[in-house]
């Protein structure tokens, strides 16, 4: 074979070796990106299907509720290292439930009317926290440092349901779920902790959840990351990231009105999360979680009951592009 031809195909070899490298070695460096002033708006929806047996006098009960929040994220300061202080602001909330009393419903963004007295204490509740605003400062990999605003906001919602009994218990148990540090795993939840290293499609890592309340007590779980796939090229460059959850209940909460005690089983769910690389944000999340429990009371005639709960949830974060 004559030199020329040799050097025509080594070249030709090097430039395909060239162009495959990226490709075999493709991977990326996830980290949250965000730019003094710049705002950012995500709708988070909940889908909660519940079905409980045991309740005394009733056979079969099945309770669905959908809540969807639109959160304005506002970035008020990025210091040198990435840190972030972010905004948060309740621009809408809406609650619908289907269950024994029919179909209920309120949009802060539609409000109607108010006639039915659970609506009216919907509307109270929800309508407290549209305009109210947490601050998050959060690391570029996600660490959730710190958050402030949920007492205010306890505040604000106890204060718009002094005179109005039928919403105690809404109340009670927006007071578990808006504590500062019941918000600070609830950001962490939504803005997942990445890697500490570039990652490439089959490679894992794991983050922790850490929840606790007076309403499901002290829940310890592990989230797995999964990178599937790197999808698209230069500035549209996007990550999909398979994700699983498994949880469970360390101890119970304390004892309710009627010596309600929840005991949660374990839980799991899988889910998908859609990261833009160029951007460094959450282009969509979703997740799909199950969880039994077992919830001991005193009945109506004062004997004890046990009922079983089988609950599903689908949790779904998106971008809403303005």
């Amino acid at each position: 074979m004559k030199r020329s031809q040799v050097s025509v195909r080594f070249a030709a070899l090097l430039a395909c070796a060239a162009y495959a490298a990226p490709a075999l070695a493709q991977d990326a460096t996830l980290r949250y990106r965000w730019n003094k002033g710049e705002t950012l708006t995500y709708r988070i929806t909940m889908q909660t299907s519940s079905s409980i047996t045991g309740m005394p006098g009733m056979n079969e009960m099945k309770v669905d509720q959908t809540i969807t929040q639109v959160m304005k994220n506002v970035v008020d300061d990025v210091a040198a290292d990435g840190t972030t202080t972010l905004r948060q602001t309740f621009e809408s909330v809406k609650l619908a439930i289907d269950g024994p009393m029919g179909h209920i419903e309120y949009d802060t963004a539609a409000p109607g009317s108010v006639a039915n007295p659970m609506v009216q204490s919907m509307r109270q509740v929800l309508g407290a926290m549209v305009g109210e605003s947490i601050t998050v400062v959060q690391a570029p990999d996600g660490t959730v440092r710190k958050v402030e605003g949920g007492t205010r906001l306890i505040e604000k919602v106890t204060r718009s349901m002094a005179e109005d009994p039928a919403g105690a218990a809404a109340t009670q148990g927006l007071k578990a779920m808006m504590t500062d540090d019941a918000l600070k795993a609830m950001m962490e939840q939504s803005f997942s902790k990445l890697p500490a290293n570039p990652v490439k499609p089959a490679d894992t890592w794991e983050g922790q959840l850490n929840l606790g309340n007076d309403v499901v007590g002290k829940i310890r779980g592990t989230v797995k990351f999964t990178m599937k796939a790197i999808e698209g090229t230069a500035d549209a460059r996007m990550a999909r990231i398979a994700v699983s959850l498994a949880m469970a209940q360390e101890t119970a909460p304390p004892p309710g009105p009627n010596g309600v005690v929840m005991k949660l089983g374990a839980a799991t769910g899988q889910g998908e999360m859609l990261f833009d690389l160029a951007k460094g944000r959450i282009q969509k999340s979703t997740m799909k979680s199950e969880m039994p429990s077992t919830i001991t009371m005193q009945g109506p005639d004062g004997s004890p009951a046990t009922l079983q709960n089988k609950t599903t949830t689908t949790m779904t974060m998106e971008l809403v592009e303005k």
